[in-house]
């Protein structure tokens, strides 16, 4: 059985395929429910089908025993029935003969989908992949996120530019779970086919163009001491925590190590981008920064930020503290 990709999905439904057995995994759960629902729609034509023809199980709660008797039983008043298990990787399989042999056998009139975040690698693991259509849900790259964004605002006839979306993309970051959410909410608020531009995308995800993490890195990736201070006070007001600011800052100073060295390489912005699978949009104030950094203050940068996480987890140290000291290392030393 293939494995195929997620934007291959509705063209491979629309194929009517007569394949039994579906797996979805990886660490994107976001794509697991949006999978799911393409998959109930191409079973039951008739949405009143559904009601007497899904069931659901979790790997956690549920046997095998009781999956294998629920994908044998036949449909009730329908041609299909879809069973649905969710958390497999987390099953404990006690019948993994029977289970195989089912799979490779499956029932006509059923359909079964597998639900897992990682998918081990053992033998019976990869004979169930080997019998089904599989789907690596993995997280979008800084490319793929924006590109996504896009999708679903153009999809909804919305109209913006892309400061706009480097303004949603970069305060909400990759959780596609919420960025999903923010856009319907945006939908909903300016209407489909509507205007959106930042004023009314920080109207309603209560983010600033002046406070946010990503104006805390732009600042410091200026050397900008004032800006810096000022920026990461408000955040801290704002219920902002240090555990949670350092690591995007240790990030963002990666990403800034690894342009410089490529630039070093007589490398393009574009040619930059394409290998490191970035955004124009998310690497700008990357590409900004590099000639403020040696590579040696880089190193020590790393260093900075390193003894502060530590000394946010073992001292009594306050965050204000802790914030001031990165900047001012960060900005002048």
């Amino acid at each position: 059985m293939p494995q195929i990709s997620l934007t291959q999905f509705d063209k491979f439904l629309n194929g009517k395929p007569e394949a039994a057995n579906y797996l979805f995994f990886g660490e994107e759960r976001f794509f697991f429910d949006d999978l799911l629902t393409r998959l109930k729609d191409f079973v039951f034509q008739n949405k009143a089908d559904q009601d007497l023809n899904l069931q659901q199980f979790y790997g956690t709660e549920n046997s095998t025993g009781e999956i294998l008797s629920a994908c044998v039983a036949y449909p009730m008043f329908a041609s299909r029935k879809l069973v649905i298990v969710r958390e497999f990787d987390k099953m404990i399989i006690n019948e993994q003969d029977s289970f195989l042999r089912y799979i490779q056998n499956p029932q006509p009139t059923t359909v079964l989908a597998l639900i897992a975040e990682k998918w081990p690698k053992a033998k019976f693991y990869e004979e169930i992949q080997k019998n089904s259509v599989s789907i690596h849900c993995k997280s979008l790259s800084t490319g793929d996120l924006y590109q996504w964004v896009e999708e679903k605002l153009n999809k909804a006839g919305m109209r913006y530019d892309k400061t706009t979306i480097g303004f949603l993309v970069e305060n909400i970051g990759n959780n596609l779970l919420r960025l999903n959410l923010e856009i319907e909410k945006l939908i909903s608020f300016v209407g489909p086919g509507g205007a959106l531009n930042t004023e009314n995308v920080s109207t309603v995800t209560g983010f600033t163009r002046d406070v946010s993490i990503f104006n805390l890195q732009k600042a410091l990736g200026g050397r900008d001491l004032t800006k810096s201070l000022k920026t990461g006070i408000q955040l801290l007001e704002q219920g902002e925590v240090m555990s949670a600011v350092l690591p995007m800052l240790t990030n963002f100073f990666r990403r800034i190590w690894t342009v410089k060295y490529l630039v070093s390489k007589n490398q393009s912005q574009s040619k930059i981008l394409e290998q490191l699978k970035g955004h124009p949009y998310a690497y700008h104030d990357v590409f900004s920064s590099v000639g403020n950094f040696s590579e040696q203050r880089l190193l020590t940068i790393f260093e900075m930020l390193e003894e502060s996480d530590l000394a946010l987890k073992t001292s009594i140290k306050k965050e204000l503290s802790i914030l001031t000291m990165v900047c001012y290392h960060i900005c002048k030393n």
